[in-house]
């Protein structure tokens, strides 16, 4: 039976955190990133307003190494991940929960200050596309 626990966020990479953690004798590369996920909506005046949520976002092993070495703050991503709620005590004994995701797969779909040209290529199992972008296309070439 397939994963129910699934997840699937479009948006730019905020606030990015590289670290790695000691296991044995190696140090495994762990990731803490916050993605802002937008939708523009008409207020009751017929303006158009932005509404912008964050969510937490962890990686580790070849996911966080792909990271990175080729995502930085404002990098417009495509994420799939699993939810998971971290759970703790606060300073004045109250139970808090925060929700978390933790990412299974990544595509990186632009950045804003593009790396090294050889950087911006795709490595094996982990998708990256170029942008699209409408001006590419001709009426004819779109099949309805």
């Amino acid at each position: 039976m397939a994963n129910q626990n699934q997840c699937n966020f479009t948006g730019r990479i905020g606030k990015l955190d590289i670290r790695y953690i000691p296991s044995n004798d190696i140090f495994i590369p762990f990731t803490t990133f916050s993605l802002a996920i937008s939708k523009s909506m008409k207020d009751s005046n017929g303006q158009w307003i932005d509404d912008t949520t964050w969510i937490n976002c962890k990686a580790f092993k070849q996911i966080a190494e792909y990271i990175e070495k080729h995502a930085q703050k404002g990098t417009f991503v495509r994420v799939t991940t699993t939810y998971q709620e971290n759970k703790w005590t606060d300073k004045s004994g109250q139970q808090r929960i925060s929700p978390e995701f933790l990412v299974n797969d990544i595509e990186i779909l632009g950045n804003r200050k593009e790396k090294k040209p050889q950087e911006s290529q795709g490595r094996t199992g982990i998708p990256t596309t170029n942008p699209i972008h409408q001006a590419d296309f001709e009426d004819q070439d779109i099949p309805f």
